[in-house]
């Protein structure tokens, strides 16, 4: 376990930023936090979570796979080593999934290398990020079990921090990071975690609406009640963590070559499951909601879950940017108390 005076962040950041892009909390305009290239005076500490999750870094909106010249082909596989500092413990339990996802059936070798060149630090939370958080109902906070290689807690004037593995422990072997006395400092971690469970609020009716799913008791009238509701914007799947949805594009850059694409795309959107016959399995925007709900709270597998409770992490995005409310707390509630 290490300690790190909170007036020495910078000068750490500043230090792996000489062999790391780090990524980090930024304060742009309008007083949004963004997470970017560490920027000494943008950086802050005054954040919770940032509106988009980090899988922007690892999956970008708009990303260039493989590149063609007069017969050759040249795959771009993005090696580039970096840190995310201070994303929180629900985005790492995301980025946890989608690696499971993205490697279960074949090798993504574009998403699978940024994420080994990628290290974790992780931000416990001491408390609730805002009124739509419930990760400790998902179990996927509000500090991380796994996946980190750092942790750091917030101590006041200082940081305790612990490491999730080898890589981790190089980061703070040297320079301002001090060792912190083993016992008392569990017993700071034990409470800070305690005081930090108790004030986040739980989703009381999500076991029961994955019980009731996964015995196929919500009728298609529920989620066609939705489906005239949803403005067809795809927002709540661009801010989850754990949707992976893309769509793949060529294009000619110049008469001799040219590039394919991947671009994030939604199951909300009506082409998404469009065959080519021109059938679409899901032909209403109800079941394109229903989709998403069930494959988010009914279908997945204990290997899609990192010991979650569903592949949902409970961040409270959805809730929080949908429109027309059509977030995952709203649907859970609508499916155990029915429609109002």
């Amino acid at each position: 376990m290490k300690i790190l005076a909170k007036k020495d962040l910078v000068e750490v950041l500043k230090g792996w930023s000489r062999d790391y892009t780090v990524l980090c909390p930024n304060k742009v305009s309008h007083d949004e936090i963004m997470f970017d290239v560490f920027d000494e005076v943008r950086f802050t500490l005054d954040y919770t979570k940032p509106s988009m999750p980090p899988k922007s870094f690892l999956l970008p909106h708009s990303d260039t796979i493989f590149t063609v010249d007069e017969g050759g082909y040249h795959p771009v596989v993005a090696e580039k080593k970096t840190i995310l500092f201070g994303i929180r413990a629900c985005d790492m339990k995301g980025i946890l999934q989608s690696m499971s996802f993205m490697t279960v059936d074949t090798d993504d070798v574009f998403y699978r290398t940024r994420r080994e060149n990628t290290l974790a630090v992780v931000m416990a939370c001491a408390g609730p990020q805002n009124e739509t958080c419930f990760c400790t109902t998902t179990k996927s906070g509000p500090w991380a079990e796994t996946g980190y290689d750092l942790q750091f807690y917030d101590m006041g004037d200082n940081f305790l921090v612990e490491a999730g593995s080898e890589a981790g422990s190089a980061l703070v072997n040297a320079g301002k990071f001090a060792d912190a006395d083993e016992s008392g400092a569990l017993e700071q971690i034990r409470s800070f975690r305690q005081q930090a469970q108790e004030k986040i609020p739980q989703l009381m009716q999500l076991e029961e609406a994955m019980d009731k799913l996964a015995n196929n008791g919500v009728g298609d009238d529920l989620w066609e009640w939705f489906g005239k509701k949803c403005i067809v914007c795809g927002g709540c799947t661009f801010v989850c963590p754990t949707c992976t949805c893309f769509n793949v594009i060529d294009r000619k850059t110049d008469n001799s070559s040219g590039e394919r694409l991947r671009t994030w795309d939604a199951c909300l959107y009506g082409g998404f499951t469009k065959e080519a016959s021109g059938h679409n399995p899901r032909s209403t925007q109800g079941l394109r909601i229903k989709r998403r709900h069930e494959h988010k709270l009914r279908y997945f597998q204990d290997r899609d879950t990192h010991g979650g409770v569903c592949t949902c992490v409970g961040c409270g995005r959805c809730s929080d940017y949908c429109p027309v409310h059509i977030g995952t707390i709203e649907v859970v509630k609508a499916i155990v108390e029915g429609l109002s």
